[in-house]
């Protein structure tokens, strides 16, 4: 009867067991159907990145570009259109990717200079098309001077800033000296849409601007064709959010909305100088093929296929097992009978001693695995199974208070996870310890050995507690130590983070309080009558610009602790940037009757390194010699080369000197001297030597200071000798 109910069970378990697997496969299927869907579109979506990441590549490398013809500008005589075009013609080989549909020289003339300008130059300035009307009389105009070819958007004498577009460029790049602007997009002469971008080519003044048209169009015609997977269209729409509460979006390349047919849209934002773009990437239903499917209809057949074949060789399995069943009921009652015969010499063995055979039940045991398993009653018999033993055990607490049944099968799967070649040792509820080794039969089933280890296991637990103890005290320094390392971290990069959002924050209201004031003092809108009020206005703006050049070092200090500052790195001559240096200071020197003199070294090769942080290093050490000089005395930039071979920049001053205990603090952030005749003479917030000493040493160089109290100063900035640049 046993036999039939369990032939019944196990017929409904294989039913239900295949019904299952058949509709596992079917739902299967259904999943990977939709993962490929998700794949596929992940794909399109990484592509998308990726030729996001490429368009992004080439605006910088535009903007490499055109940073490389203003600084050649700068250096070169390129002043008639003639060489002007020239020296374009040349520099459009210098990266064959990037290419500009014009380029051009612009001039930042004042309202107030503009009469003079259009007498010298025997033209007026004209509006930006093909009217020719002249252009209104503004606050500032942008005058086009030379360009690169004729016929195109730029024309010369006509003013940039009577077109929205090409002025927000050109009034940023003036703010942002050293820095290229990519402007928003307008439309060309034969109807293409352009985008302009501008930098400024002096460093100081904003008088100069090298600008350049990029045919968005064109652009991305090509970028499509040499880059774009098939199946993968690009839309190119401008956020226009001027002086409204939500954002507009003007389409340049494509329309507003996806093609009906596109499966999904990658929309990509950027945001380049003040050209502000979204991306709209089209994954159509031909990208890569389609959707890599067709594993699902093979997983959802097939799957069911197998179930099937899998559920009648089950079967046949389960019937043959049935007949064996009985079979081996019957052998181990044959070997339990046998095992009686061993059980006399079993007793004599004074360690516990116990046989399992392949099923885990009980062969032969010894008289004392009865006193090392708490005397069990009747059940210890052979064939006993190890479950029965267990639960004895876990009934006299050996266990835990836990329910029993769920004790006795947790330590059953424990035992045979652990294998017959295993060892455990095991606590008494009288205190003693006993070790169980188990060694395998060659037949299947182990052999058990138990050994009472009590005093051996309290030698080695008091041994274990003194380490753990000593583990203990040395974890607890090293998480003080740790926690102490972690709460100055968090409090440096707090300092740092303040510092910079307060420069931001400071700048802000600076910019038009400077602007404003310079305004006033050149009487845009008219005369002020006293001169007071124009001297009071000038002592405004300049004092503005003091304290904007004291926030630009502490975010320039907070760009550098946070890692965040980035060197451009060009060919620099230093000769040329110390001759920079002493035109920048030449006015104040003037007005404090200081000698400023440069001595140059032709031989001096030129450098690998940021030409915008060399000038702002010798422009801070020039500056500092002026502050801390008397009238009448002397400043010396010395350019040569240092005994190791790499260029030297050095600045002398014959200034009040500083003590020797201030030698060794003073290049601290905010650190100044604290002699007397240092407070007198000096103004800031002690950033300007910290500041080169962390941008030399950005180059790999060192900045040292020797100085004498009464004689004077002399700053060195080392560079090494892998920065030299070699020339054929």
């Amino acid at each position: 009867m046993d036999i039939d109910i369990r032939k019944l069970a196990m017929a409904i378990a294989l039913i239900a067991a295949t019904t299952f697997a058949v509709g596992l496969s079917v739902w299967t299927g259904e999943r990977l159907r939709a993962a490929a869907q998700q794949e596929w579109l992940a794909k399109g979506k990484v592509d998308a990145s990726r030729m996001t990441e490429s368009v992004l590549f080439w605006i910088s490398k535009a903007e490499v570009n055109l940073r490389a013809i203003a600084g050649q500008f700068r250096t070169g005589e390129y002043r008639d259109q003639r060489s002007f075009f020239d020296f374009i013609d040349d520099a459009e080989t210098w990266d064959p990717d990037v290419t500009f549909g014009s380029v051009a020289y612009a001039r930042r003339v004042l309202r107030k200079d503009r009469p003079a300008y259009e007498a010298e130059r025997g033209a007026e300035l004209k509006v930006v098309g093909p009217s020719g009307e002249r252009a209104p009389e503004e606050f500032e105009s942008f005058t086009v001077e030379l360009i690169s070819r004729t016929g195109d958007i730029f024309q010369v004498h006509s003013d940039l800033a009577t077109h929205p577009a090409m002025k927000t460029v050109l009034l940023t790049a003036r703010q942002r000296p050293g820095h290229v602007i990519l402007g928003p997009a307008f439309d060309g002469k034969t109807g293409d849409r352009h985008a302009l971008i501008a930098t400024a080519t002096d460093l100081s003044g904003g008088s100069g601007f090298m600008v350049a048209s990029i045919n968005l169009v064109g652009f991305f015609s090509t970028f499509s064709a040499d880059y774009l997977p098939n199946g993968e269209h690009v839309r190119l729409i401008e956020r226009d959010s001027e002086s409204r509460a939500t954002n507009r979006f003007l389409p340049i390349i494509g329309g507003l909305e996806p093609p009906p047919d596109a499966a999904a849209t990658e929309i990509i934002r950027i945001t380049s100088g003040q050209a502000r773009w979204d991306l709209h990437w089209d994954i159509m239903p031909d990208y890569l093929g389609g959707p890599a499917d067709g594993s699902a209809t093979l997983v959802s057949v097939g799957g069911s296929v197998l179930a099937l074949l899998v559920a009648i060789i089950v079967s046949m399995i389960l019937l043959q097992n049935m007949r064996f069943y009985r079979l081996v009921n019957e052998r181990t009652a044959e070997l339990s009978k046998n095992s009686m015969l061993i059980q006399l010499t079993m007793d004599s063995i004074d360690q516990g001693f116990a046989v399992w055979n392949a099923d885990h039940r009980l062969v032969v045991w010894s008289k004392r695995c009865a006193e090392f398993w708490y005397n069990p009653p009747k059940i210890l018999r052979p064939g006993m199974h190890m479950r029965d033993l267990l639960q004895h055990l876990a009934r006299k607490k050996v266990f835990g208070e836990r329910k029993v049944t769920d004790i006795t099968e947790r330590e059953f799967e424990r035992i045979v996870e652990a294998g017959a070649a295993s060892d455990e040792v095991f606590p008494m509820t009288d205190g003693r310890r006993v070790h169980v080794r188990r060694f395998p039969l060659e037949r299947g089933g182990h052999v058990a050995v138990y050994t009472d280890v009590t005093e051996r296991e309290q030698a080695t637990e008091e041994l274990e507690r003194s380490r753990d103890e000593l583990e203990r005290r040395v974890e607890e320094r090293t998480q003080d130590l740790r926690r102490a390392k972690e709460e100055a971290e968090v409090a440096n990069q707090a300092k740092s983070e303040f510092l910079a959002n307060m420069s931001h924050e400071l700048r802000t209201p600076l910019n038009p309080i400077i602007g404003f004031s310079q305004l006033i003092a050149n009487e845009t809108y008219g005369s002020l009558g006293d001169k007071r009020y124009r001297e009071n206005a000038a002592i405004v703006a300049t004092a503005g610009e003091h304290l904007l050049q004291l926030i630009a070092d502490v975010l320039d200090l907070s760009k550098i602790e946070a890692n965040a500052l980035i060197l451009d790195e060009e060919p620099v001559d230093p000769n040329a940037v110390a001759a920079a240096v002493k035109d920048l200071v030449a006015q104040r020197a003037a007005g404090t009757d200081i000698s400023v003199t440069v001595s140059s070294d032709d031989s001096v090769p030129l450098l690998r390194a940021d030409l915008l942080r060399v000038k702002q290093m010798v422009l801070n050490l020039a500056e500092n010699a002026l502050k801390y000089t008397p009238a009448g005395g002397s400043v010396i930039i010395d350019v040569g080369t240092g005994t190791d071979g790499g260029a030297r920049v050095q600045v002398a001053d014959t200034g009040v000197g500083i003590a020797a205990n201030d030698l060794a603090n003073i290049m601290q952030p905010f650190s100044q001297a604290d002699s007397d005749s240092m407070t007198r003479h000096g103004e800031g917030i002690g950033l300007g030597l910290s500041l080169v000493k962390y941008l030399i040493e950005m180059h790999g160089g060192r900045l040292s200071l020797e100085s004498t109290v009464g004689k004077g100063t002399t700053a060195t900035l080392m560079f090494p000798p892998d920065r030299n640049i070699k020339t054929a």
